[in-house]
């Protein structure tokens, strides 16, 4: 599926995650104040903001992994809980955290083995472990063990690990930003082809401006003290998207908006 195509099927669908006056408080300190957000389905949104704005905190709140000290927050119109339980999203963090003793292929399959052990109707890729490894540029590495793999390929793995069973939803928390340059645009044009083929929705955490810009079709941008939404930007570029796009006019525009937007956080 195409990018125009999950566009427009986006609006005839329930939200991927809805926020409705959502609060999250750690004691007395405000993490997160008052956001009413619908992610549509089949997007991918980037979110920026200052440190402690709660952009980690967003996704952990869609997750299920917090609780709303105030408000509701929905995934694909269920509980988050529902949600989670039904295996409908999954989470994808800096650290890759593979299990070093198994191979790529191992780690990917690993959702799969623990479900079926616990007798857990888990839903399944279309796509086998093995061609979810080649989805994200790892064909021959399948046996390689992660201390084999270089820091990007093993967040390869790990977006194919969070693949495997299937969910309508991806929350990625600042996955890329341990590694270098050069890398981290490979990786960004691979997470574009992953998405372009699934149509899954992708909530992305990223400090990067340029990155926010050349991933999203949106960026929600968070202010902080306590976190808020500021703004949410449409990004108008065309997909598929192509590195020498950063050096257009238009890319320059948005960039240079974000960066305005977040001075003033």
């Amino acid at each position: 599926m195409d990018a125009v195509s999950l566009n427009a099927a986006a609006g005839t669908q329930v939200p991927a995650a809805s926020l409705r006056n959502a609060w999250v408080k750690f004691g007395q300190f405000t993490a997160i104040q008052d956001i009413s957000l619908e992610i549509e389905a089949g997007a991918f949104y980037s979110i920026l903001g200052p440190s402690g704005c709660g952009k980690s905190t967003l996704l952990r709140l869609v997750s299920d992994l917090i609780p709303p000290a105030a408000g509701e927050v929905s995934v694909f119109g269920k509980t988050t809980e529902a949600a989670r339980l039904a295996r409908e999203f999954a989470f994808v963090f800096q650290d890759a955290t593979l299990l070093p003793w198994r191979s790529a292929l191992k780690n990917v399959e690993l959702p799969l083995e623990i479900g079926r052990s616990r007798g857990i109707d888990i839903p399944v890729s279309d796509k086998s472990p093995m061609e979810l490894l080649e989805l994200v540029g790892l064909k021959g590495r399948e046996h390689a063990l992660p201390h084999e793999l270089s820091g990007g390929m093993r967040q390869r793995v790990a977006i194919a690990r969070a693949l495997v069973c299937k969910p309508k939803l991806l929350l990625m928390d600042e996955p890329f930003g341990a590694l270098d340059e050069m890398t981290r645009d490979h990786l960004n044009l691979q997470l574009l082809k992953v998405w372009e083929e699934t149509g899954v929705t992708i909530l992305f955490v990223t400090h990067s401006i340029p990155e926010a810009v050349f991933l999203g079709q949106k960026v929600l941008m968070l202010k902080a003290h306590p976190g808020r939404l500021h703004e949410i930007v449409d990004i108008d570029l065309p997909y598929p998207r192509s590195i020498a796009q950063r050096d257009t006019p238009e890319f320059t525009r948005y960039s240079a908006h974000l960066r305005g937007l977040l001075e003033a956080c």
